[in-house]
């Protein structure tokens, strides 16, 4: 059964059946919408919320990833992750977006022959053998962790579909989006969850502009902790400025336990490290020619730590929140940003030095796989590394004070 959310005018009208009615499905009275969408569950769907669930429940079959994945609209690019393009109806957006069991792999494997992340193993001396597949059993969006990215503008009305394949309940919080009270996504209070083979679809109108992100709003412990969030992205009707290279990085944490697939969420002690899903020698390398100005978003969404992230041979502006742009008088000159759960950073810079420049984490540990112990070898890289890799175009360096 798909359920519509009432417009905010009309919600406020029905203000006498706005506690046991977020949701108003089509063609259905507002008394059926009371029993139906009530925000106190009843006995049955009570033993339901509580009961333990598996990974997967076996009587819900997994769909594949809508037609309109892999599709966006050109500006954003998320590293390891497909974006997620979306259909009209009239002036509205209509994406999709499927919360189901996902299989995926934090660690592809050894890097590829004659790869950029294979020369610099080999130009280090790792040991071999290092970089055994690494297989989750988590909970994502459209067969992914994390999720895609959504892009929109400001100023546009969309609609988010959200069909729920998980063994258990869920909802979608927007995290940062200033929403009505009933679009916030979060499960038994602002809605009645999206119980398992249920869709729901979200429906608002973008007031802001920045990068935000998007995760379950319900047992959120264990569901963002299995994967369950992504980035979005609202770009202004007109930037004062060209970026020529966009990128969006999810940064979240994990533990494994040895020849266990299904994470720990309950750990405070995580020993896998991604970005946007993928621990390095898997991460994607960003690529930009050189005097490209570039603008790096990393959200972080870990259960509990911090990420200072450092990129080597530049300095950056921290020119955004999950609030949206910061005033240029505000921002903050650095080369390590600090990325606190919940939070985003926006950074900027003219890519002036060419090279391959290392950019990762600076919690040395989170740059690890595994915490594998090698006392007799060179320790590989992993975890929140990679590179920006500036193409040249002048082949002899300059400092932009030669200039």
């Amino acid at each position: 059964m798909i359920y519509l959310v009432m417009d905010r005018r009309d919600f406020l009208k029905k203000s006498a059946i706005a506690l046991s009615s977020v949701v108003i499905a089509k063609n259905t009275s507002a008394q059926n919408i009371q029993q139906k969408h009530a925000l106190m569950p009843d006995k049955d769907m009570h033993m339901m919320m509580h009961a333990p669930a598996g990974w997967a429940d076996p009587h819900i079959k997994i769909s594949p990833p809508p037609s309109l994945m892999g599709r966006q609209m050109g500006r954003v690019h998320s590293p390891n992750i497909l974006p997620l393009g979306y259909e009209m109806d009239g002036n509205v957006k209509v994406f999709t977006l499927i919360a189901q069991p996902v299989e995926w792999y934090l660690l592809d494997g050894e890097p590829q022959e004659g790869s950029i992340w294979d020369k610099v193993h080999k130009a280090k001396g790792i040991m071999p053998g290092m970089h055994l597949p690494t297989k989750i059993k988590g909970w994502g969006f459209n067969g992914s962790i994390p999720g895609p990215t959504i892009e929109a503008y400001e100023g546009d009305r969309i609609r988010i579909i959200v069909k729920n394949e998980l063994p258990e309940p869920t909802s979608i919080h927007w995290h940062g989006l200033e929403v009505p009270h009933e679009m916030d996504g979060v499960g038994g209070v602002t809605q009645r969850p999206i119980f398992p083979g249920e869709t729901f679809v979200y429906e608002f109108t973008l007031y802001q502009h920045g990068t935000f992100m998007y995760h379950s709003g319900y047992n959120e412990k264990k569901q963002v902790g299995m994967g369950m969030g992504g980035m979005f992205v609202i770009h202004p009707q007109k930037y004062p400025y060209r970026i020529d290279s966009d990128f969006s990085i999810l940064l979240q944490e994990w533990h494994l336990l040895p020849g266990n697939e299904n994470p720990d969420v309950v750990s405070t002690d995580p020993n896998w490290f991604t970005f946007n899903g993928k621990a390095a020698p898997s991460t994607e390398i960003l690529t930009v020619s050189q005097g490209d100005r570039v603008r790096i978003r990393f959200g972080n969404l870990s259960n509990l730590h911090s990420h200072p992230i450092h990129i080597h041979g530049y300095t950056w502006k921290v020119v955004g929140t999950e609030g949206g742009p910061i005033p240029e008088g505000a921002q903050l000159p650095g080369n390590t940003v600090d990325v606190a759960p919940g939070t985003v950073r926006d950074v900027e810079f003219v890519a002036w030095n060419p090279g391959l420049w290392h950019l990762h984490c600076h919690k040395l540990h989170h740059t690890v796989n595994a915490h594998a112990d090698m006392p007799m070898g060179v320790m590989p890289m992993g975890g929140m590394t990679t590179f920006l890799n500036v193409i040249p175009r002048d082949k002899r360096w300059k400092h932009p004070k030669q200039l």
